[in-house]
């Protein structure tokens, strides 16, 4: 869920055409006036909004629809499938919204455009919703009461950055780091 952060990364930029600008700055109106000849500060990570083009222009809205997408499939996923699981069973529940995740994070790293991608992304937020709300709730009900908060401290959101954070930096491209994220 926190991978957005690194899908949606855009350096500073400035234009390689002499006397256009020296400073790094994030000017669209440059960008735009330079779009063949831009320079970028830092190329750490080579997100998915630099490789389809979600900096300036037209284009430059897709850059924040990206998360928004994706947690309105969690918003509408903790709906379905806490519902479903009501109705057919955590277990059976839990196994299809866990495989849907995986899957759709596999197709999301190979996605050959923008827009499947961006479907892609919804489903992906979907099986989140699902694996947050019944997953969880799945395991919690099998430990002991006293067991689950060594489980809550140890399996959190900080640790998960952490882990996002360094294969991130070991690889830094998007598709890449997709992949061994699934890993």
């Amino acid at each position: 869920m926190l991978f957005s952060i690194f899908s949606s990364y855009v350096p500073r930029w400035r234009c390689r055409i002499p006397r256009q600008s020296l400073l790094f700055a994030k000017n669209c109106t440059l960008y735009e006036q330079c779009r063949r000849n831009i320079e970028f500060e830092n190329t750490y990570f080579h997100s998915a909004a630099l490789e389809y083009d979600w900096i300036c222009g037209n284009k430059a809205y897709i850059g924040s629809l990206y998360p928004q997408i994706q947690f309105a499939g969690v918003f509408m996923g903790t709906l379905l499938f806490g519902n479903l699981a009501d109705w057919l069973g955590r277990k059976p529940v839990a196994i299809f919204a866990l495989a849907l995740g995986i899957t759709m994070l596999g197709f999301s790293g190979a996605a050959p455009n923008q827009y499947l991608l961006l479907g892609a992304r919804f489903f992906v937020g979907l099986a989140i919703g699902g694996a947050v709300v019944v997953v969880s709730t799945f395991v919690m009900e099998m430990l002991l009461p006293e067991q689950r908060m060594a489980l809550r401290a140890f399996f959190n959101w900080g640790l998960a950055r952490l882990w996002m954070t360094g294969i991130c930096y070991a690889f830094p491209d998007w598709r890449t780091a997709r992949f061994v994220l699934l890993f």
